[in-house]
């Protein structure tokens, strides 16, 4: 299997994948991740593709900061104490230091909107194989609990729980900011925004509409869109 993605945009152009409709596969050969890197996929983890609506908030680009606020909302309901790292990581923290147990890949091709989730249940990446600067280490629900959950029961569970979210009372489309700031790591930390090889250090205040990180810098308030966010100590 190459990637859950792929398969998923054969079938939505086969006019086999609804909106809300999903893909789970047991491991992936090209798993990808932000910026086309790697997502090792070994069996036993979890790899699933949803489609989401082409409307607010997914339509513009609060959409991966939103998608992130999204599942981390459902994985919490499900009893699971997540935050969201900016702008679609998903992480959970052990004496007081945040490790990367998932993440989130938006991709659109023709009108079709994909979500890519990939979440470590039973294995981590060794820090030896993660990016030089990668901002958190990785982590595995495994780690965090006695028996975890088995892939296939974990996402039926969260697809339910986030189209809930999505469909039924609030709309979501209005709330996924403030959802998003009070799930967001490290709000009202002092952060440091790696954009290239520019570093940029101040207190991470929230979001924009637009999805924006605002951080505030010598007493101004500037907003990012792009950018690796990292604890400015560990800079």
């Amino acid at each position: 299997m190459t990637s859950s993605l792929d398969i998923a945009f054969v079938m939505a152009e086969e006019g086999r994948l609804a909106v809300w409709d999903s893909l789970l596969v047991e491991s992936q050969s090209a798993g990808r991740g932000q910026l086309r890197r790697d997502w090792i996929s070994p069996s036993g983890n979890l790899y699933a593709t949803l489609r989401l609506p082409v409307s607010p908030p997914f339509e513009a680009s609060a959409a991966s900061v939103a998608t992130g606020a999204l599942f981390a909302k459902a994985l919490c309901e499900l009893g699971w104490p997540v935050l969201l790292k900016w702008p679609n990581d998903l992480v959970l923290t052990r004496d007081g230091t945040a490790r990367k147990f998932g993440g989130i890949l938006l991709e659109e091709r023709r009108g079709v909107l994909l979500a890519g989730v990939g979440i470590n249940i039973v294995n981590a990446p060794e820090a030896s194989v993660l990016r030089k600067d990668a901002a958190v280490p990785a982590t595995s629900l495994g780690e965090f609990a006695d028996s975890p959950p088995e892939a296939k029961n974990l996402w039926q569970q969260l697809v339910k729980c986030v189209y809930s979210m999505y469909a039924e009372g609030d709309p979501f489309s209005g709330s996924w900011k403030n959802e998003a700031e009070r799930l967001l790591l490290w709000k009202d930390c002092q952060v440091a925004l790696i954009e290239g090889r520019t570093i940029l250090r101040g207190r991470l205040t929230g979001l924009n509409p637009a999805g924006s990180v605002c951080l505030s810098m010598d007493g101004e308030m500037r907003e990012f869109s792009g950018g690796a966010l990292h604890l400015q100590h560990a800079i």
